[in-house]
């Protein structure tokens, strides 16, 4: 938008504009209905196919399988990762800071801490007496942005 104020629009321009945009938004729901169906579709042509090559591929490398054809070519991967279990760690750790076996905390595991602003902190800083630096550094901890604007066009009601 310009820094320039703009005129009020007469009552028919606004009919004419919410009309468009109302016929935009309709296009885009349209869309996007469209485009859900296409990825369902998609998505169980993508598993039939995995399943196919699972069952009738050819080893290709260590956690693929390949099934050929005359023109194109298949092949799907079926790689695994691992992942952590926040609890199950905490409940490892209880359970060997109780059968005395802490010692093996710090070979098992690395600690990370990590520090997050309290909605209250600005509460506690009012009764310190931080200097000028440490009082920027701690109005650099939150910042504001503003948020996009938001539009509802819609028909009036009738009386």
């Amino acid at each position: 938008m310009t820094s320039e104020k703009m005129k009020a629009p007469m009552p028919a321009e606004v009919d004419t504009l919410s009309e468009e945009f109302t016929k935009l938004k309709d296009e885009v729901f349209t869309a996007v209905l469209a485009q859900r169906d296409a990825q369902a579709k998609l998505d169980e042509k993508k598993l039939a196919l995995i399943q196919l090559v699972s069952e009738h591929g050819s080893v290709h490398g260590e956690k693929s399988k390949l099934l050929h054809g005359i023109v194109w070519e298949i092949m799907a991967s079926f790689g695994q990762y691992t992942k952590q279990d926040s609890a199950a760690i905490e409940r490892l750790r209880q359970a060997l800071v109780k059968a005395k076996k802490a010692r093996l905390l710090g070979k098992l595991f690395k600690k990370d801490v990590r520090w997050t602003f309290d909605a209250k902190g600005m509460e506690v800083v009012k009764n310190e007496k931080l200097t000028p630096k440490l009082m920027a550094l701690l109005l650099m901890c939150s910042v504001t942005e503003d948020k996009t604007p938001t539009v509802d066009v819609r028909k009036k009601k009738e009386a």
